[in-house]
């Protein structure tokens, strides 16, 4: 039997995203469709206020779910760390809790699910694996078709997550969804970038710091880029909102400090272009990712553009430029990004 190459089932993985993206989008519909009439009828009876759970990575999928329905319907609803909800959730009151769990089987989201069973609340779970505690224990469940990750760090099954929070806000919301197969498409497209995107991995070797940003939607996918940089690269790397990056983080920009800033369209960029003028005014390395990046790029040390995709569907390429990022950068420092030595992929302790 041939030896495991290090990053072997990471790389394999993240480039298999954009099929996972198109299975859970072809797959899962009618799974999509009964947690969108639950929420329908749960507003129709006057409970319109919810939670949307999950940890690491899934967390961060709950926060892109939570912006997706604030935005498009008349839901209430607030994205929760899982192994907090039980402090946060209400004391009186009706809610509904939305849990994200790739195995469905971290003792966090399951807990935090049996607390609010407990309580009367309709639960709704989104998890890649059928037949899991979360997805049996849950009033209607929705399972993505990323397959099985062997890698620690999560990649094609955060694209299914992101897949299944555009299907479910977009269904509730009466939005078409055909934005998502351009965005699969263009996810698939960064992937002929590969020799661009390892070029900002080969110039980040030697940082000991990073910072990820984000607006709109890009937001959630550079909280998720900076902990990918943590997971595999063993990077210590912050996410942020652009423009709150401005109030007190800035302080530690330095030279040879990479900044990734990601936005969803050229808008975002638009918005972000006086604090980028600011970031850049300390001769910080900044890296812009997103639609018509080149027209920033008298800021940035270096551009990787988002094509053909639009709307808020453009996460999805983005969070894949984010792991081809720290997958590069893991194999750069000798690192094995498919078994960071101090995690596990599911945390049931």
């Amino acid at each position: 039997m041939a030896e495991k190459r290090k990053g072997e089932f990471m790389g394999k993985e993240l480039a298999e995203g954009s099929d996972a993206v198109l299975r859970t989008l072809r797959e899962a519909a009618d799974q999509v469709a009964s947690a969108a009439n639950l929420l329908t009828d749960l507003e129709a009876k006057g409970v319109a206020s919810g939670f949307i759970i999950g940890s690491g990575t899934s967390f961060h999928a709950s926060l892109f779910l939570q912006q997706l329905l604030s935005k498009y319907t008349s839901l209430h609803v607030a994205a929760i760390p899982a192994s907090e909800f039980a402090e946060w959730r209400p004391e009186r009151g009706k809610y509904f809790i939305i849990g994200y769990s790739q195995s469905g089987e971290s003792s966090d989201i399951v807990e935090a699910f049996n607390v609010a069973k407990s309580t009367g609340a309709k639960t709704i779970a989104i998890t890649n694996t059928p037949g899991s505690t979360l997805a049996r224990i849950a009033d209607a469940a929705i399972v993505t078709r990323a397959g099985e990750e062997k890698a620690v760090a999560a990649t094609k099954t955060f694209d299914a997550q992101l897949t299944a929070a555009l299907m479910l806000a977009y269904k509730v919301a009466g939005k078409s969804l055909g934005e998502i197969e351009r965005a699969a498409e263009a996810a698939r497209k960064v992937l002929s970038e590969d020799g661009r995107v390892k070029g900002v991995a080969e110039a980040m070797v030697k940082a000991e710091h990073a910072f990820c940003l984000g607006r709109g939607v890009g937001y959630p996918i550079a909280l998720e880029a900076a902990l990918k940089l943590k997971e595999a690269a063993m990077l210590h790397a912050e996410g942020f909102a652009v423009r709150e990056f401005l109030h007190g983080p800035l302080q530690l920009v330095e030279e040879n400090t990479p900044v990734l800033v990601y936005a969803a369209s050229k808008g975002g960029f638009e918005a972000s272009a006086k604090a980028l003028e600011r970031i850049a005014g300390h001769k910080a390395p900044i890296v812009l990712i997103g639609p018509e990046a080149s027209s920033f790029s008298n800021y940035a040390f270096s551009v990787i553009e988002i094509q053909d995709a639009e709307g808020d569907a453009n996460a999805i390429p983005l969070a894949k430029v984010a792991q081809l990022i720290s997958y590069h950068l893991s194999l750069l420092r000798g690192l094995d990004p498919d078994k960071p030595a101090k995690l596990t992929k599911i945390v049931k302790y």
